[in-house]
């Protein structure tokens, strides 16, 4: 998985240019990319996809859409909290206003049975409106790209992490609350107490030295350690193609500065010259990704 540090530092060795204003282009560019592949194939992509809870309050027929969406494509709402015994509903998605003015001209009151669901600009609406607080409304929708800006961070080191367990301790970190949402990675080593070099996202935070993660960690348990580790902003586009980036940014440095040979061959790297006007079907890593997805 490549960071945004990781993104810079690639593309400027791909372009053989160090300079300050050349890093500040290229976050640009890799940002430009980054929107760029996930609008492919209409951003219909699988790994734009996610899943979000939320909870209905009763007589509330309305609720925002997270701000991590960008579009809702579906959703199921639980009898109860989310236990295996609920019955799982799974209300009509309505996208015609009409329908939907003569859907409330029924007057459907309240209920805890979901008939119909309507997306109206940031909001969703609900109906029967919801009549119980607490009932279980499960999202799935489509992410919205933010830009990556944000450079890793290394300062301190990895004191313990149980395998199986979430709860990370670093000690001489000053972890914040908006490193949820990045990865971390702690360092694989041969000797002990080392990580085992694979991203987790971070779920949650509790101070500057206690963080938790999304997943359970499946390393060898650290205690007592000083492993070090790299906290970092990470794109959705998966790991096997996140290169895909760098070879764009950087057809599209040389294009700008008239090299148009070394800018071909990164756009056959980047999608066989698609995208530049060089063929009229995909290669290079895109086509590896969009046949995967």
């Amino acid at each position: 998985m490549r960071t945004f540090t990781t993104y810079v530092s690639d593309y400027k060795k791909f372009t053989n240019n160090q300079e300050t204003a050349n890093e500040t282009l290229g976050g640009t560019l890799i940002n430009d990319s980054i929107r760029t592949i996930c609008n492919l194939q209409g951003g219909k992509l699988r790994f734009l996809e996610a899943t979000k809870a939320m909870t209905t309050i009763a007589s509330q027929e309305s609720y925002y859409i997270p701000n991590g969406f960008r579009k809702l494509i579906d959703m199921y709402v639980y009898s109860g909290s989310g236990s295996s015994s609920d019955t799982i509903y799974m209300p009509e998605m309505v996208f015609d206003p009409t329908k939907w003015k003569l859907i409330k001209a029924l007057r459907l009151g309240s209920s805890d049975v979901p008939y119909y669901t309507y997306v109206e600009n940031q909001k969703y609406y609900i109906q029967p409106i919801p009549s119980t607080t607490g009932n279980l409304i499960t999202l799935r929708g489509r992410l919205q790209v933010r830009d990556l800006s944000i450079a890793d961070y290394t300062t301190g080191s990895i004191v313990s992490i149980a395998n199986a367990g979430t709860a990370v301790v670093g000690s001489g970190t000053t972890w914040t609350a908006d490193m949820v949402g990045r990865f971390i990675r702690i360092t694989e080593t041969t000797a002990a107490n080392g990580g085992d070099g694979f991203w987790y996202e971070i779920g949650g935070f509790t101070d500057a030295t206690h963080i938790t993660l999304l997943k359970p960690y499946e390393g060898t348990s650290i205690a007592a350690g000083s492993a070090a580790y790299t906290i970092g902003q990470a794109s959705v586009i998966p790991e096997a193609y996140d290169i895909a980036v760098v070879y764009r940014a950087t057809a599209l440095y040389y294009q700008q500065n008239k090299d148009l040979e070394r800018a071909r061959t990164y756009w056959m790297m980047y999608d066989g010259g698609m995208e530049a006007g060089l063929t009229k079907e995909y290669g290079g890593i895109m086509l590896q990704m969009l046949e995967n997805e």
